[in-house]
């Protein structure tokens, strides 16, 4: 009894979202994403055949999935849905949302007959493999626990309209960007750390957080040209605080210290800031930013 009503909650919670994640779609194309959003969920699985499976259709297995095939090819579809999901998930997105731009891969080391296979580099492993790339737009606030789902786009560097990664990022960039309207904070680990992200993001004037390789050369409060690693290795760390992350169901403790450098980019005007933090690892964590403003105390920092 009591699954059979958290089932009926589940499936009125997803109708009402494909409903409005729909809107503008064909009544067949907004059946399709409902059943491909219900078949994912009872199956925990993205494979067609199980999906087919889990919506236990009177007839035969193959014309499901040939059904579902079928519509997964229609070419306005992706295009429609990340706009009114963008659409959804920016009223979710207040001043200080984090916006976390996260560069992946998918890796397809089995496949042979896939378009557009291209080679991709594992970040984890430093392997290289066949797949496709991943720019992934998820927002999260600092102090809670609910993630909002903005954009996700698979590319090939090997696909007939590939420009560039840098041009697949802003173009995802540019769509939420559009939808919540200089609310947010862009963060990015150290792929982000490229004139042609910074510079764009600075031209757009979005606020954003940047995890730096440490190689850059920036200008230092002096005026002089140097590197971030060494500035990094010069800021005073005035401020220390303590966390406790729970890993594994044991709690680990970390001393940090930190403290912040104003800098600029070479060539640029806009005042930024390297954050440098201690206590994490061996190398401390340097964080290029602009939504500092003119505030440098330890709150702000934190």
């Amino acid at each position: 009894m009591q699954d059979s009503k958290l089932c009926s909650r589940l499936k009125a919670q997803l109708t009402k979202f494909t409903t409005e994640l729909c809107q503008g779609l064909s009544r067949p194309s907004g059946k399709f994403v409902g059943q491909m959003l219900f078949g994912i969920q009872a199956s925990q699985d993205v494979k067609l055949s199980n999906i087919a499976r889990s919506l236990q259709e009177e007839i035969p297995l193959i014309k499901t999935e040939d059904r579902l095939s079928r519509n997964l090819k229609a070419v306005n579809l992706e295009t429609e849905l990340s706009l009114q999901l963008a659409t959804m998930a920016s009223q979710r997105v207040i001043t200080n949302t984090v916006l976390c731009l996260d560069l992946s891969d998918i890796r397809k080391e089995y496949a042979k007959k896939m378009e557009y296979l291209a080679p991709v580099h594992d970040g984890s492993t430093g392997q290289v493999h066949q797949g496709y790339w991943l720019c992934d737009i998820t927002g999260a606030e600092v102090n809670g626990s609910e993630i909002v789902p903005l954009y996700q786009k698979l590319y090939s560097a090997e696909a007939e309209e590939f420009t560039s990664e840098n041009a697949e990022i802003l173009a995802g960039v540019d769509l939420v960007r559009r939808y919540t309207q200089g609310r947010g904070i862009w963060t990015v680990d150290r792929g982000g750390d490229r004139k042609k992200l910074l510079e764009p993001l600075l031209d757009r004037n979005e606020r954003f957080v940047i995890r730096s390789t440490g190689k850059r050369f920036v200008i230092n409060r002096r005026n002089l040209k140097s590197s971030v690693v060494e500035i990094g290795a010069k800021c005073r760390l005035r401020y220390q605080a303590r966390i406790i992350k729970i890993q594994d169901g044991h709690e680990k403790a970390y001393d940090l210290r930190y403290g912040v450098e104003p800098i600029r980019l070479v060539g640029r005007n806009e005042q930024l800031h390297l954050v440098v933090v201690t206590g994490f690892g061996e190398e401390p964590l340097l964080l290029l930013t602009n939504a500092l403003g003119g505030a440098r105390d330890s709150q702000s920092l934190w």
